[in-house]
């Protein structure tokens, strides 16, 4: 199955990066099917009905189906200096099915941009790759501290803490569950006592010393492990 995304499903143009994709790399011609996802979870089966220079007019034939999800899976994680490294774990949290993503700024953390259109279109070629009908949420670079102010709709909450030897349990697999990852520096003392104010259950990564973006992947996989 091709995939191709649209944020509006009733669009009757497909254009930019998705139509070139469309037509000059996969050279879909008209009359074709092709398979869109809303990133939401929905599947449209669609027909290209005539192409253009800079785009192709398409027909909505049907929506195929509907996927529904019982909770959201949130990674919230401090900034790191490499854009690379940075749009790799981007990738990964949303090829095994993340919902939510929150960069926040910390005491040790090492950069404050971020490059929002590069990684939304790392985000829809990693759904598109893995056939993914969900696009996770991207909340823009804040503090800790204002992150904290924001009363999140969850029984399950972690924090990633190099000195804790506690294994993540849910206490409830239908419950919103979130997970705070810090910096290669870890949380400073205060920012940890904040967070254990706010009752975030301080857990175990695993015996080795992680590097920012694959603890992030790590915590991600275990919210997402029944």
């Amino acid at each position: 199955m091709q995939l191709f995304y649209t944020s509006n499903p009733d669009a009757t143009i497909l254009e930019g990066d998705e139509f070139f994709h469309c037509t000059k790399v996969l050279r879909n011609r008209e009359n074709d099917n092709i398979f869109l996802t809303d990133g939401r979870g929905n599947l449209f089966e669609s027909k290209i009905l005539k192409i253009k220079k800079n785009h192709c007019e398409i027909k909505k034939l049907k929506k195929i189906k509907t996927l529904k999800k019982n909770n959201t899976n949130h990674v919230v994680f401090s900034i790191i200096k490499s854009q690379n490294r940075l749009e790799w774990m981007i990738e990964k949290l949303t090829e095994i099915g993340i919902d939510e993503i929150t960069f926040i700024s910390t005491k040790n953390s090492e950069r404050s941009n971020i490059n929002y259109k590069r990684i939304d279109k790392k985000i829809i070629s990693a759904l598109k790759q893995c056939k993914s009908l969900f696009k996770p949420k991207i909340n823009e670079l804040i503090s800790l501290n204002e992150f904290l102010k924001n009363d999140y709709k969850t029984s399950n909450k972690y924090v990633a803490d190099l000195s804790s030897k506690i294994e993540m349990k849910k206490n409830n697999n239908d419950k919103n569950s979130l997970i705070v990852v810090g910096p290669e520096g870890d949380f400073s003392k205060e920012e940890l006592e904040i967070l254990n104010k706010k009752e975030y259950q301080k857990i175990s990564l695993g015996n080795q010393v992680l590097r920012s973006e694959t603890a992030a992947l790590v915590g991600g996989y275990l919210l997402l492990r029944k």
